[in-house]
């Protein structure tokens, strides 16, 4: 994990754990590892942990059980992956439009990307 951007590290930890949801390394009704578990595993403060939980609680994504631990929401996983796939497609065209491409030019750059094979 690379804390080098812009973005608050218990976001970029939370992405990190969004991801591992969409792709199955952790799966929905799971229980996540403890506050104290991440922290050693991502080398940052409990605190940090507890604010990535609190994030993760917000948008939905994990439940917490006093005095149990924290869970995938079992029900999660397909919005999850629509909603960061139409993020990330957002953000691209957004960055795109600012370097003064049109959607046209943007579709025509992808479909040229995705005939001639991802790098």
């Amino acid at each position: 994990m690379d804390f080098q951007n812009d973005q608050p590290i218990y976001i970029q930890i939370g992405t990190f754990i969004k991801e591992q949801i969409i792709n199955g390394t952790i799966r929905p009704g799971e229980k996540l590892p403890s506050v104290r578990e991440y922290a050693v595993f991502f080398e940052v403060s409990p605190l940090t942990i507890h604010r990535t939980v609190q994030y993760l609680e917000s948008e939905g994504i994990i439940e917490t059980r006093k005095g149990i631990g924290s869970f995938v929401r079992t029900e999660i996983q397909e919005k999850l992956s629509e909603d960061m796939v139409s993020g990330i497609i957002q953000d691209f065209i957004v960055r795109m439009h600012h370097c003064g491409l049109t959607d046209a030019q943007i579709k025509a750059a992808v479909s040229q990307e995705l005939e001639g094979g991802l790098k």
